[in-house]
């Protein structure tokens, strides 16, 4: 850079050119050293890493330069905080625009399948299921704000589902909160007509958030492909929720789960869906799901 600006104004000196490799040395050391102190992810420790950086480089060029070095310390992290506000912005825009809320439906072919013992619909229900079954660094990967129950959104009919326009529902996940980048679970009463169907759909949900945070393309090239269910009475309309339900279904058999209303579905049905003549084959599109899922999936009920 300040080759380029000498040539231009024809005012090239090895002490000047010296001088700028020392306070790109120095402001590129100091930016590494402070770009990271708030947790990544959300609006302020992206705004707040980036004050830092930008009070870090202004206050080391001051010194260099020999001018006030508060004056260049404010300065940097004023300038330095307002570009991660917005590139923060853009980037969520662009990253999570027209995204909406995804949904555990209720099947109502398995409508007669047994249920299990309820549990307490309370927040400190899901708390304790959340805590027992998930590691803090598993939530902030998978990018779940909290888990609550009710909605202020959808109503929950006189058997304890979400009404929504698709229909009833057990949970749903929000888009990620533009301050956290992260999503809210909500869950309705009938979610909790078991433990083992409680935990499941954690898992579901939390795996909708796993998926949100991974951005649109990712989304609108597999989670969002379209599939055709051959006429069945099921909720497996696109190619994410055909992983997601195929998630559902291995976590019931690596907990030997006895068959139960609201967990899995028929696996004929899923690899029907994921590979036909009408929406073609989905085979490759469906295995970087599962095995991006995978973790999500992979836990024993306490």
């Amino acid at each position: 850079m300040y080759a380029l600006q000498a040539t231009l104004n024809n005012n090239w000196s090895w002490g000047g050119f010296a001088k700028s490799i020392l306070m790109g040395t120095v402001t590129g050391a100091v930016s590494a050293g402070l770009g990271e102190v708030f947790s990544a992810g959300g609006f302020w420790a992206t705004v707040g890493n980036g004050a830092l950086t930008g009070a870090g480089s202004g206050s080391v060029v001051s010194l260099i330069n020999g001018d006030n070095f508060l004056e260049g310390l404010i300065k940097g992290a004023v300038i330095g905080g307002g570009a991660a506000a917005v590139s923060y912005s853009v980037n969520y825009l662009v990253k999570y625009a027209g995204m909406k809320n995804q949904f555990k439906y209720y099947d109502e072919s398995n409508d007669t399948i047994g249920e299990g013992k309820a549990l307490d619909y309370s927040n400190k229900t899901l708390q304790e299921m959340r805590s027992k079954h998930y590691l803090p660094e598993e939530m902030q990967r998978f990018r779940v704000d909290g888990d609550v129950i009710g909605s202020e959104q959808y109503a929950q009919t006189s058997n304890g589902f979400f009404e929504t326009s698709n229909g009833n529902a057990y949970a749903y996940t929000t888009r990620p909160n533009f301050l956290t980048g992260k999503s809210t679970i909500h869950y309705a009463r009938a979610s909790f007509a078991s433990k083992e169907l409680l935990f499941t759909t954690m898992a579901h949900e939390t795996a909708h958030s796993y998926i949100l945070n991974a951005g649109n393309f990712f989304i609108k090239k597999y989670d969002e492909v379209k599939l055709f269910n051959g006429g069945y009475d099921t909720n497996i309309g696109d190619l994410g929720h055909a992983a997601i339900f195929d998630g559902e279904n291995y976590i019931s058999s690596i907990n030997r789960f006895n068959v139960m209303r609201g967990i899995g579905a028929d696996s004929d049905i899923i690899f029907s869906a994921v590979n036909n003549n009408i929406t073609g084959n989905n085979v490759s599109g469906f295995n970087l799901l599962k095995k991006f899922l995978y973790p999500v999936f992979n836990r024993k009920m306490q």
